[in-house]
């Protein structure tokens, strides 16, 4: 595995990849060894992007730190290989990247790399895209938790989503056996119970809501403008944001009435 090939098989965008690729070869990835094998250590991956950006200085739309990404993604696809996961598995996690920068485009109507602080996962093998959804593995001292996260292109229906937690439930048991027993949990808008009265009965929302103890409302975040409206996270000019489905209606008459949304959290149900 190589960056090139990397590159080609998550169909990065074709601007983005030629940057890369000259990107690679004129840079000299021993200045940034020891912050690329640190993103495999999850309590280290966040200071070891810090001291990444300070080693690259000016970054022309994060480039260099893409570079860099996925470089350390083509290293871990050899741990990939050891302990045995599929290429499919493989390469629909590092798809990220790819959908990442298209996310931006449609947001912006420009290329670039925007979520460097994120990838660190995927870059240390702590994430993982298996079918719809993405799992993470989060360590907190002795406990560990699976953290459920919905990619915006998945297919959020009720079977998709059964699917993928059968799915991921066979991988951790198979490729993480450590992970036995381990609750499986989300934070994200979508588990705001507010969304309820918004949307019909047998809504995906619901359904997906369904699945879950709801152990903490959460605090008010607009992260939703940007997967909701295509808009900004930070805009806050809700007269102007679309009316183009049920749920833009809605959330949209929910802002302006000065409703806000909340990031709650949940734990799937264990006869769920």
């Amino acid at each position: 595995m190589d960056i090139t090939t990397l590159c080609s098989k998550i169909n990065l965008q074709p601007e983005i990849k030629t940057r890369v690729i000259a990107c690679e070869e004129s840079f000299d990835f021993k200045t940034v060894d020891k912050q690329l094998r640190n993103f495999a250590v999850y309590e280290n991956m966040g200071k070891a992007r810090t001291e990444l950006k300070e080693i690259l200085g000016e970054d022309s739309d994060n480039i260099k730190m893409l570079t860099c990404m996925l470089k350390a993604s083509v290293t871990v696809y050899e741990t990939y290989k050891r302990k045995g996961i599929s290429d499919e598995i493989y390469f629909a996690t590092m798809k990220c990247y790819s959908r990442f920068i298209d996310e931006t485009y449609r947001r912006t109507g420009r290329y670039y790399f925007d979520r460097d602080w994120w990838t660190t996962r995927q870059a240390g093998w702590h994430l993982f895209r298996i079918d719809e959804l993405e799992y993470e593995i989060v360590r907190d001292e002795n406990e560990i938790t699976i953290e459920i996260h919905i990619p915006s292109d998945a297919d959020f229906s009720p079977s998709a989503v059964e699917q993928s937690l059968n799915s991921a439930k066979r991988f951790f048991s198979q490729y993480y056996p450590e992970t036995e027993g381990a609750d499986y949990c989300c934070e994200s808008w979508l588990l705001d119970r507010q969304l309820r009265g918004m949307v019909r009965e047998n809504a995906n929302i619901v359904s997906f809501q369904n699945r879950f103890e709801i152990f903490d409302e959460g605090e008010t975040r607009t992260d939703f403008i940007e997967w909701v409206f295509r808009r900004n996270s930070t805009d806050t000019d809700y007269a102007k944001f679309p009316e183009n489905t049920s749920l833009q209606r809605e959330l949209k008459r929910h802002l302006l009435a000065g409703g806000a949304i909340r990031n709650a959290h949940g734990k799937i149900l264990r006869d769920g």
